[in-house]
């Protein structure tokens, strides 16, 4: 089995205000790494756009299309992805050079002239767009896609804060579909995303409940000041180490306490919750934030692109003070979630 665990650590020591864009304050900083995919639905083929930081004069567009058609209708795979470096200090987007990193052909110039003007008007649009503190939207002039559109804007999506831009007819004709966190210089994650199936299929990781398991009550504490940590679980279990237990290799589960001095932590804490990390890519188009009364539950489900596999991702953000919260997390895998539901929601519903 491959492992599923989240790996996660938000110990941040300092940080300054962040301008990932020119003329851009982030409510959210952006990390080098963070990286957002958006389904380009006004191309007639499946289609992706996406954008990586890296720093405030680095950045990383790249335009993924898969094989489709057959015959005479048949559409060879298309992956053009352009590293590009900007003057930061510019009022408008300005580009101080590029360099092509995939093999292109002439009648790829369409797609290159598309990833510039990408690139150039969706600076522009968040640039108009001024304070994204919160979920917002507004209409906005955008002849790309049908003139005057809706914009929606989220802060804990990385660089361009967009989430959709809806047509005039109401249609979505832009959506993110995933964002994550590249982990080192070797992470391939952005460079390899070609999609994912939005059904979730799995025959390979199944589990029944053991009627004769008994209650197995976790209670962790960081030290003798923390607050104490509880979730119910069942003998079913194994403790793998402190705080991390397994379930017949189809299930993990975790609980720590995460702690920053920055004052709006934990909105960089939410961000960073639901982005993906190494070949693992959480599906945005479906994932679920509930404030439940004691804290803040995150669901999504994620394709792990090298194990050809799918997981229900669980993360329970508990606030213990200014600076301080309970983080728990349970990862699935989605054959053994989709038939025992009842018992991983009781689990998920024992957080406190």
């Amino acid at each position: 089995m491959k492992k599923i665990c989240f790996l996660f650590s938000i110990f941040i020591l300092s940080i300054s205000a962040s301008f990932a864009l020119p003329h851009v304050t982030q409510n959210v900083p952006d990390f080098s790494g963070q990286y957002v995919y958006y389904k380009d639905k006004s191309f007639e083929r499946e289609s992706y756009i996406g954008i990586v930081y890296y720093d405030e004069s680095t950045y990383g567009l790249r335009y993924y299309a898969p094989a489709t058609g057959n015959g005479s209708k048949f559409k060879p795979e298309k992956n053009i992805h352009i590293l590009f470096t900007i003057d930061p200090d510019m009022e408008n987007l300005e580009l101080t050079g590029e360099r092509i990193l995939t093999s292109i052909t002439p009648e790829d110039t369409d797609l290159v002239n598309y990833i510039h003007d990408f690139f150039y008007e969706m600076t522009k649009r968040r640039q108009n767009a001024g304070d994204v503190t919160e979920k917002k939207s507004e209409y906005q002039d955008y002849t790309q896609f049908g003139g005057n559109v809706m914009l929606y804007f989220d802060p804990l999506i990385p660089i361009f804060n967009l989430e959709r831009i809806d047509s005039v007819d109401k249609k979505t004709v832009l959506q993110i579909i995933t964002a994550g966190q590249l982990v080192s210089s070797e992470d391939q994650s952005f460079a390899k995303f070609i999609g994912f199936s939005e059904k979730y299929k799995d025959t390979k990781h199944k589990f029944k409940k053991d009627k004769r398991a008994n209650p197995l009550e976790v209670a962790y504490k960081a030290n003798d000041n923390s607050t104490e940590l509880k979730a119910k679980l069942d003998s079913s279990w194994v403790t793998a180490a402190e705080n991390f237990y397994t379930l017949n290799n189809v299930a993990v589960f975790t609980v720590n306490e995460v702690s920053s001095p920055l004052e709006n932590q934990f909105d960089v804490l939410k961000r960073r919750l639901l982005l993906g990390t190494e070949l693992v890519h959480p599906n945005w188009t479906s994932q679920k934030i509930e404030k439940k009364e004691n804290g803040t539950l995150f669901t999504q489900v994620s394709y792990h692109a090298e194990s050809d596999s799918y997981t229900y991702d669980f993360k329970f953000l508990r606030e213990l003070d200014s600076k301080t919260a309970g983080l728990y997390t349970l990862t699935v895998f989605a054959g053994a979630y989709s038939s025992n539901k009842k018992y991983f929601n009781s689990i998920i519903a024992s957080f406190n």
